[in-house]
C-alpha cells in the first residue's frame, strides 16, 4: 500500500503542466455549476439536487487541486529560482543581501517621495498641519534614503570604507532632524485626535502588512549587522524606524475603527508615540556615536601605520 501512495505521489510530481491546468479548470467548472445549481434549486426540486451532487464533486477536485499545488510548490520554485539565475540581474537580486538592499531602497524612495507629495498636496489643500507634518517627515525621508542611494553610487568602485561611515553617521543626524517632523506630527494626532483612517476592514490587512514590516525589518537590522556593510546598516536602520512609525499609524486607524468609549485612545497614542519617537532617536544616536568611534579607531590605526 505504502509502495502505491509513493508510485502515485511520483506520478503527480512528473505529471506534464497541462494536466494540472485542466484540473484546476475542472475544479472552477464544478465550483461554479455547485452555485449555479444551487441558487436555481431553490426553487426546483431537481436543481437542489444536482447541486448537491455538484458540492460533493467540487469539494473532492479542490481536496485534489490543494493536495497538487502542495506537491507542486517545491518545482514551482525551482522552476522560478533557475529562471532567475539565468539573468545577471536577477540571479544577483536572489543571491546578493546588499545588493537587494540597496535595490529594494530605490523603490522605497520613489514610494516615500509619492507620498510626501501627496500629504503636501493634504495639508495645502486642507490647510492641515497634521498633513503637513507628515510631508516634512516624508519630504526628509527622501532625503535620506537618496543621499545613502547617492553615497553609494559614488563609493562603490573604490575603498569607501570611512566614506561609507561618513555617510552612516550623517544619516543618524538626519534621523535625528527627521524625528522633528515625526513628533509633530505625533503632538497633532494626540492633541488634535487625529488618525489614519482605512475603509471597511482594509484596516485589518493594513495591520496584518504592518506586523509583517516591523517583523522582517527587525530580522533584516540583525542581517545587515553580520554583513558589515554600513551602506546597508543606514539603509535597513531607516527601513526599521519606518516600519516602526508604520505600527503607530496601524494603531492609530485600528483605534478609530474599533475602539470603544471603555479606552483611552489619547493615552495609548501617547505611550506608543513616545516609544517610537525614542525608538527614531535612540537609533540616530547609535548610529553616529558606532560611526564616530570606528573613525576614530581608523584615523589611529592610519597614523600608527604611518610612523611605522
Amino acid at each position: 500500500m505504502k509502495d502505491l501512495w509513493n508510485k502515485f505521489l511520483q506520478a503527480i510530481k512528473r505529471a506534464p503542466i497541462w494536466v494540472f491546468i485542466v484540473v484546476y479548470l475542472v475544479t472552477a467548472i464544478l465550483i461554479a455549476g455547485a452555485i449555479v445549481a444551487l441558487v436555481l434549486g431553490m426553487e426546483r426540486t431537481g436543481y437542489r439536487a444536482a447541486a448537491y451532487v455538484l458540492f460533493v464533486l467540487s469539494a473532492v477536485a479542490l481536496a485534489f487541486t490543494v493536495f497538487t499545488v502542495v506537491l507542486l510548490v517545491p518545482r514551482i520554485k525551482g522552476a522560478f529560482v533557475r529562471g532567475l539565475e539565468r539573468r545577471p540581474f536577477t540571479a544577483r537580486l536572489l543571491r546578493d543581501f546588499g545588493f537587494r538592499t540597496v535595490v529594494v531602497a530605490i523603490g522605497a524612495f520613489a514610494i516615500s517621495f509619492a507620498f510626501a507629495g501627496y500629504n503636501a498636496y493634504l495639508g495645502i489643500s486642507s490647510l492641515s498641519i497634521w498633513y503637513g507634518a507628515l510631508a516634512a517627515y516624508y519630504f526628509f525621508l527622501v532625503l535620506l534614503r537618496g543621499g545613502i542611494l547617492a553615497s553609494h553610487v559614488r563609493h562603490r568602485k573604490e575603498d569607501g570604507e570611512r566614506a561609507k561611515l561618513k555617510m552612516y553617521r550623517k544619516s543618524g543626524i538626519v534621523l535625528l532632524i527627521l524625528n522633528v517632523a515625526l513628533s509633530a506630527a505625533i503632538a497633532q494626532m494626540i492633541f488634535d485626535d487625529r488618525a489614519f483612517v482605512y475603509e471597511g476592514w482594509t484596516v485589518i490587512v493594513v495591520a496584518a502588512y504592518a506586523f509583517f514590516r516591523i517583523t522582517l525589518a527587525i530580522y533584516n537590522l540583525f542581517r545587515a549587522k553580520r554583513l558589515g556593510d554600513y551602506t546597508v546598516q543606514a539603509i535597513r536602520n531607516v527601513t526599521f524606524v519606518d516600519a516602526v512609525v508604520s505600527v503607530l499609524a496601524t494603531q492609530t486607524a485600528l483605534l478609530f475603527a474599533f475602539g470603544t468609549g471603555d479606552l483611552d485612545v489619547s493615552l495609548m497614542n501617547t505611550v506608543t508615540g513616545i516609544l517610537v519617537s525614542a525608538l527614531s532617536v535612540g537609533t540616530g544616536v547609535y548610529m553616529i556615536v558606532s560611526a564616530t568611534k570606528k573613525l576614530k579607531q581608523s584615523k589611529e590605526e592610519t597614523c600608527n601605520d604611518e610612523k611605522v
